[in-house]
């Protein structure tokens, strides 16, 4: 695999998953408000033009990129795909 750009993949965090049945919506709601506590992420891996960070650190993500960021699977594990500029700090 070779990924291109300024794109990074980081590794997705295990969701909690609800006690509780709840409807799409109500999931939907349930998953935002995890993808709000995740404050680090560690970096799988990076493009061949990416120059802040290299795979390993940790790096922290607005919860709004996060929400609308595209899930790839590498490996048989969920990956999550965002663009350099979207890295706010790095570990």
């Amino acid at each position: 695999m070779k990924i291109l750009r300024k794109i990074i993949l980081l590794d997705k965090p295990e969701i909690e998953e609800s006690v509780l049945q709840l409807s799409p919506e109500m999931q939907e709601e349930f998953e935002r408000k995890q993808i709000a506590k995740w404050k680090k992420l560690r970096v799988f891996a990076v493009g061949d033009e990416v120059t802040k960070v290299v795979a390993g650190e940790e790096v922290y993500v607005s919860p709004t990129h996060l929400q609308t960021a595209e899930l790839i699977t590498v490996d048989g594990e969920e990956k999550i795909m965002i663009g350099e500029m979207h890295i706010s700090i790095v570990w």
